[in-house]
């Protein structure tokens, strides 16, 4: 089963791609927004339209997708509406293509990773590259790409760790919900 991890971003999306415990291809999805005092309805759209495609392309012959929901607490994020409005691209897309989609929350995702559910970037990146080996951790997104893709596939009965992770860790597990499509389909 191929399993693929996004962490959606309007800047620096992270993707993952579990092929196998031994192999974990990971991309990085950039995207700049235009001109100060250019940006219209249809270059918004535009620039989600491309970003989604440019995802939807490395994660093509995924049987499942697992995506970090929208961190809505973040004071200091901008453009709310439309990183909201690109989840919702991405789900869609994926969704069109029946393929299920599985919501990891951020502080999930920062529990699995280090133990702790209020962990910096930084530790989560330093944490992801030294637990997974076989996939390439260029970045934060890249790394909060991996850990949501790690989360999936151990939930899928495949897990890409070569050790057990700590309960803390495990305890991540329980808030992810599973969808029951990818249930009846055996995967987990």
């Amino acid at each position: 089963m191929i399993i693929a991890g996004i962490d959606p971003s309007l800047t620096s999306t992270g993707v993952a791609v579990v092929r196998s415990p031994e192999r974990v291809e990971t991309a990085t999805v950039t995207s700049k927004p235009p001109a100060p005092g250019t940006e219209t309805v249809r270059t918004r759209f535009e620039r989600m339209e491309k970003i989604t495609a440019e995802i939807l392309d490395l994660v093509d012959d995924a049987d499942v997708v697992g995506i970090e929901s929208p961190a809505y607490g973040m004071r200091n994020a901008g453009k709310i509406h439309d990183r909201s409005g690109l989840w919702w691209w991405i789900v869609g897309q994926l969704e069109a293509r029946s393929v299920p989609v599985v919501e990891v929350s951020p502080p999930s995702r920062m529990m699995y990773a280090t133990g702790k559910g209020n962990a910096g970037k930084d530790l989560v990146l330093v944490t992801a590259a030294a637990t997974y080996k076989q996939a390439e951790i260029t970045g934060n997104d890249v790394a909060d790409a991996v850990v949501i893709a790690a989360m999936v596939s151990r939930l899928a009965g495949q897990p890409i760790e070569l050790r057990e992770p700590a309960q803390a860790k495990m305890r991540a597990l329980e808030k992810v919900q599973m969808l029951e499509a990818f249930r009846e389909a055996g995967a987990a």
